[in-house]
């Protein structure tokens, strides 16, 4: 499934996909950067904030809630 992330931060995130067989995605996504990506349902984003002495994880997300909604995406990108 198509799935929607955006950094609304300041700082810097890494995004990870780590609990898909066969999978692992990993993108380095700046201040205000959006990013399309392919994923499973059960897939969980793990978004971890650069640092200084590393990256944290900050948070995770499942990757179901990312799902791209055809009519909010057509807005969203429209503004």
């Amino acid at each position: 499934m198509l799935c929607y992330y955006t950094n609304f931060t300041n700082q810097i995130q890494i995004i990870q996909i780590r609990n898909m067989p066969n999978l692992f995605f990993e993108r380095l996504i700046f201040p205000g950067q959006r990013l399309l990506f392919n994923a499973s349902p059960e897939g969980q984003l793990e978004v971890y904030t650069a640092k200084a002495a590393g990256a944290v994880l900050s948070d995770r997300i499942s990757c179901q809630s990312l799902r791209v909604n055809e009519i909010d995406f057509r807005i969203q990108t429209s503004s």
